[in-house]
């Protein structure tokens, strides 16, 4: 018989795999950032789906256990929107990267774009923590 305490467990084991799995897909990069820094050219588009499943993947995962847990999403506020509309532009600079490379076959040098990528994702996530921490603690 499925109990309450069960369906709750589940959200909560598929809320830490959504974690792990975000983790994971962010330490995709690790092995071609190694490769990097010992001069080899290891192919962009063969870690791209990688790091895309396990982020995307696990941030939908999280978001689902967390309605299944019914916790209450985070109000929303400024530094949260703004965290929001970092993280959209830090993943938007890989669109003039993906048509040079892939409609006009130009050779681009993928750390042009990581460094405005890892900005705005990075400043993102940093203002949601922010936000977070606002809101637990201050208020």
């Amino acid at each position: 018989m499925v109990t309450e305490e069960k369906i709750i467990s589940n959200a909560l084991l598929r809320y830490r795999l959504g974690i792990i799995l975000v983790w994971l897909g962010v330490f995709t990069w690790a092995p071609f950032i190694f490769l990097r820094t010992m001069g080899e050219k290891p192919p962009f588009l063969f870690f791209l789906p990688f790091h895309l499943i396990g982020v995307i993947g696990g941030s939908r995962l999280r978001s689902i256990a967390r309605k299944e847990m019914g916790l209450i999403p985070p109000k929303k506020n400024l530094i949260r929107m703004a965290g929001h509309i970092l993280i959209f532009l830090g993943i938007l600079v890989w669109g003039p990267y993906l048509y040079l490379k892939l409609f006009l076959a130009q050779p681009v040098e993928v750390m042009q774009y990581l460094p405005f990528h890892l900005i705005g994702v990075l400043g993102g996530v940093f203002l949601h923590v922010l936000s977070f921490l606002i809101e637990r603690y201050v208020r």
